[in-house]
């Protein structure tokens, strides 16, 4: 059965200081209740991407747990778990890189994916989708993809934030990304330096299929793996391959993953380090 993309209108209003977004989504999740970054919940609660913001400047971002944490509870951070779409040995695990099962035209809301993958119902939902047309003029757009369909053994269909503002010929490349939100694991577990941060889970220990907030902005109480700060100007904080973080240092052919910077004055040792977090 087709399903209709919901485009929330609702007023912005502050409610102990926190101001809740609801991105475009498919589905009855258009939930206003107050939120709870401190708890998961086996249900979904609100749309994958939902943005909540504090007036202190933190700012939480909404996904899913793909698998349960198995480290012991501690300031660390998330990462996004998905594999890049076509990804040599897991080809379409966790996205899609190829053609349209059919043309689409301008002012379409949805396309279909030329796809046998019996993808799960909304498993591109808060995902992005890339066309690279190959018609004159030539040119390259994204879509924020708000749902999708349950795959159906031929081709998977997507429902679109926003209606095509061009044709698509079943013959142009198309690849749809998952959500940042929709998978996110223990860092220690997933490849350690092919990963990026997402955030940090404030209701650790997390559990598999469940949803809950991840801190992407703002002050943040993160354990770092080796103390610093205690030495002049170390200030910039990267992720530590297990979710701890460590001292940005630049090397020759190297590129840490710089998630923010130390808010206080350091002299001594200490255990903790909050962190001004700048994930968005």
């Amino acid at each position: 059965m087709p399903q209709a993309v919901v485009r929330p209108s609702h007023s912005l209003f502050s409610k102990g200081g926190a101001l809740l977004w609801l991105p475009a989504h498919c589905g009855e999740l258009i939930s206003l209740a107050e939120p709870d970054v401190y708890s998961e919940s086996a249900t979904q609660l609100y749309p994958l991407g939902t943005r909540l913001e504090y007036a202190d400047g933190r700012l939480f971002r909404y996904g899913k747990w793909g698998a349960t944490s198995t480290l012991v509870p501690m300031a660390r951070m998330v990462v996004n778990a998905n594999l890049a779409p076509g990804a040599t040995g897991d080809p379409d695990v966790d996205g899609f890189e190829g053609d349209l099962h059919t043309a689409a035209v301008a002012g379409d809301e949805d396309v279909d994916l030329e796809i046998a993958t019996a993808y799960a119902k909304n498993f591109f939902e808060d995902g992005m989708l890339a066309v690279f047309t190959d018609s004159s003029p030539a040119h390259y757009v994204e879509y924020r993809i708000a749902g999708s369909d349950l795959g159906g053994g031929t081709y998977c269909r997507v429902y679109l934030e926003r209606p095509l503002k061009k044709a698509i010929t079943a013959t142009e490349g198309v690849t749809a990304y998952k959500s940042l939100y929709s998978q996110l694991k223990d860092a220690v577990a997933e490849g350690q330096t092919f990963v990026s941060a997402m955030g940090v889970c404030l209701s650790s220990p997390f559990t598999s299929g469940y949803f809950g907030w991840v801190q992407r902005k703002g002050r943040c109480i993160i354990t770092p793996t080796a103390y610093f700060g205690d030495t002049a100007n170390e200030r910039m904080a990267a992720l530590h391959t297990d979710g701890t973080i460590i001292l940005y240092s630049h090397t020759a052919g190297e590129a840490k993953h710089i998630v923010g910077y130390l808010t206080q004055r350091t002299e001594s040792l200490y255990g903790d380090l909050e962190v001004w977090l700048q994930l968005e």
